[in-house]
């Protein structure tokens, strides 16, 4: 009987998967470090979180692959957390990176029906110092309007959003984010690595 009770437990125990880019591997613009906001989210949840956090990559060319890599069966919850290399990196227009998250998307959801799914919309970048919300990059569309389209594409999906736009507009901004990314740019500091699990779990014990 006890054996049995213990095995319960340990079923019970819920276990994360982290798809994203180079925010989830944990690079901080110079090398990869383990105190990433995976690492963080396992101590603060106390549960298992695997990181499948590929360093540069985008939805258009990776989620696909990344996700084709995880046993879906074996995880209770998703974070998903890309889309920042697809805006600084590919000239792909929006629409095709947005058909290719939903493809994705359906891909998880056929695969493990009673998963759940987090999204976290990228965080915000500065490019040679500027914020890049207005700003249009290698494809014709601005950082902003990538975030509407994320947005509104994980609400269809009734899947809950992080837009740290409207939950946390102070996290990163024009005074600090000099202080909270490395780089200056888009890779977070051990700190804030730190700070993104503390506001990730924050949101997913709200849904």
């Amino acid at each position: 009987m006890l054996l049995f009770m213990q095995n319960q437990e340990r079923n019970l125990i819920m276990k994360i998967a982290s798809i994203g880019d180079s925010v989830t591997k944990g690079f901080d613009g110079f090398k990869d470090i383990t105190e990433n906001y995976p690492y963080y989210l396992s101590q603060i949840m106390n549960c298992p979180v695997d990181n499948f956090g590929i360093n540069g990559a985008t939805i258009k060319d990776d989620l696909a692959n990344e996700i084709n890599g995880v046993n879906w069966s074996t995880y209770q919850q998703c974070i998903l957390f890309m889309g920042t290399n697809d805006y600084g990196h590919n000239a792909d227009n929006l629409q095709s990176v947005i058909n290719t998250l939903k493809n994705c998307l359906t891909f998880i959801l056929k695969t493990n029906p009673d998963i759940k799914i987090t999204a976290i919309l990228p965080l915000t970048r500065y490019d040679e110092h500027q914020n890049a919300a207005e700003q249009v990059r290698f494809a014709s569309y601005t950082f902003n309007e990538l975030l509407d389209a994320l947005a509104q594409t994980y609400k269809k999906y009734n899947i809950p959003v992080l837009d740290w736009r409207i939950l946390y507009p102070n996290f990163i901004n024009d005074d600090n984010y000099q202080v909270k990314y490395n780089d200056q740019h888009v890779h977070p500091t051990a700190q804030t690595y730190y700070q993104i699990a503390k506001k990730i779990a924050e949101f997913i014990k709200k849904q």
